[in-house]
């Protein structure tokens, strides 16, 4: 039994479907910041960039970002160097879905049912949303389930950010995100990232810090913040 599976669930960026349970919190009248669209916001096409690890776990490491179009229609991957990989799936609607994550260092992927809301169609400031379900770790090679657990999911307010990042100035987007998973290993995640998007060029800065709670157990705790270099 691997003891990293709180990696494969965290590492990604570390995010409904109509089974999914969905609640939200209307914008408030008060707020100045715009609404967005997702697919503006995060724009779906095959693309690649490099991010650089500027604190934390890795610093100083450069990173290739590989976002391509997957089998099926509507789904994508998200290769971010050789720590992860992220199934996405696009809605008609223009949401965005994270499926799955494969943890290419550990030879697992974590799977989500239903699916982890990453963008709604629609981004609205001051408006919160909240999912849960079902997390199953398996073995990427033989398929074999090796955890499971709990997830809550919950995106917080969206505000608009201003990033200073080595590849230029960006006057975009924050959307912070709080993720739970009690695994029935005797273990529970907690996972905060924010995730920095520009409308029309993605992701642009990330920043996440885990905590492990085992029990009769040393936990662990790791933070590392990237920012878009080209």
């Amino acid at each position: 039994m691997y003891l990293s599976y709180p990696r494969a669930i965290l590492i990604g960026v570390g995010l409904c479907t109509a089974g999914a349970t969905l609640a939200e919190t209307p914008a408030s009248p008060a707020s100045t910041v715009q609404e967005v669209e997702a697919e503006e916001l995060f724009p779906l096409v095959p693309s690649e960039s490099t991010f650089e690890v500027v604190d934390g776990d890795g610093e100083g490491r450069q990173v290739v970002m590989e976002l391509s179009s997957a089998d099926g229609e509507g789904r994508w991957e998200v290769r971010f160097g050789d720590y992860n990989i992220l199934h996405l799936s696009k809605l008609r609607d223009g949401s965005v879905l994270l499926t799955g994550l494969d943890v290419l260092t550990q030879g697992q992927t974590v799977q989500y049912e239903p699916p982890v809301v990453l963008l709604p169609n629609r981004i609205v400031p001051d408006r919160t949303w909240s999912a849960s379900g079902r997390a199953t770790v398996v073995n990427k090679e033989t398929r074999e389930v090796e955890h499971t657990g709990e997830y809550q999911h919950r995106v917080m307010p969206i505000t608009r950010e201003r990033y200073v990042t080595p590849a230029g100035d960006y006057e975009g987007f924050l959307v912070p995100l709080e993720q739970t998973i009690d695994l029935e290993a005797q273990a529970v995640i907690r996972l905060w990232l924010d995730l920095g998007f520009f409308p029309g060029k993605g992701l642009v800065k990330r920043s996440m810090k885990f905590v492990v709670d085992k029990p009769l157990f040393f936990g662990s705790t790791t933070r590392r913040t990237a920012e878009l270099t080209r």
